[in-house]
């Protein structure tokens, strides 16, 4: 997809054009952190995610590494969502993935894409409610640690563990 207003965007960017640059951010900040807030982030947090996209973006424009199959804008927040997808997983230090592994999504199955996001949201509003203990047993469960294990490293007995594990799910 190469259409004018994708080229204006990614010239802007490349060529750090001030106009540009406020007006992407005025147009997509918003949604990214909209997203972000949404799932345990903050202002703050968004407009650091963004600007690191919008830093991807442009070394990629200066490699002459970028080929739009979609539109500018849901490009850009798909970066923006595996980045802080990325940065969650960074925050709970564990090392199960919920996405899937390619990098940045161009955006093909946008439906999808957003399906995702959703579940994730709906995941993290519920995970967030139980309590921490509840939480430890999960993360070690998601990250294929045996009940055994998660006995030894909880303190319980093997079949409380067990009980414990499936009262939390």
């Amino acid at each position: 997809m190469s259409s004018l207003e994708e080229d204006f965007y990614l010239n802007g960017i490349a060529q750090n054009n001030f106009e540009v640059l406020q007006q992407i951010y005025r147009e997509s900040l918003p949604e990214v952190s909209r997203y972000v807030t949404k799932n345990s982030g903050t202002a703050e947090d968004a407009r650091d995610i963004f600007q690191e996209a919008i830093v991807i973006i442009f070394n990629k424009v200066s490699k002459q590494e970028l080929v739009l199959t979609t539109r500018f804008h849901v490009y850009l927040f798909s970066i923006c969502r595996r980045l802080w997808l990325k940065q969650l997983k960074k925050n709970w230090h564990k090392e199960v993935s919920f996405e899937p592994e390619n990098e940045y999504e161009d955006g093909d199955d946008i439906a999808e894409a957003m399906l995702k996001s959703r579940k994730w949201t709906l995941f993290n509003k519920y995970f967030q409610k139980l309590s921490e203990e509840c939480q430890q047993a999960l993360k070690l469960l998601f990250n294929g640690v045996s009940s055994k294990e998660i006995a030894q490293k909880m303190g319980y007995s093997e079949d409380y563990a067990k009980r414990k594990k499936y009262k939390c799910k």
